[in-house]
């Protein structure tokens, strides 16, 4: 087990880097460990920019059941969870032809 604590990775970034600076750390230990946590300790929020750059990004490159059987969350408020759901659920739907 890996874990990676979100608030120093947000402090005194923008959004999408620090999205960008998550994915780096999560992609680094996918072949080396059977579960990566993300500790959300002092983190107020889980804005879409930040997710579609870190989450949206490792699902598209492994997949939701990766994702799944991957990630794990500590410290993470009801809220927070909430909206990791729907983000999870929109990620999920069926795009819509035109």
């Amino acid at each position: 087990m890996y874990t990676i604590v979100i608030k120093p990775i947000m402090d005194g970034r923008d959004y999408p880097t620090a999205g960008k600076v998550l994915y780096r750390l999560i992609q680094d230990k996918v072949g080396q460990t059977d579960k990566i946590v993300l500790d959300l300790t002092g983190v107020t929020m889980l804005p879409s920019m930040f997710m579609n750059v870190s989450i949206g990004k490792f699902i598209e490159d492994y997949g939701m059941d990766r994702l799944k059987s991957i990630l794990a969350f500590r410290n993470i408020t009801r809220v927070q969870a909430n909206r990791l759901r729907e983000y999870l659920d929109r990620y999920n739907e069926p795009v819509l032809q035109a």
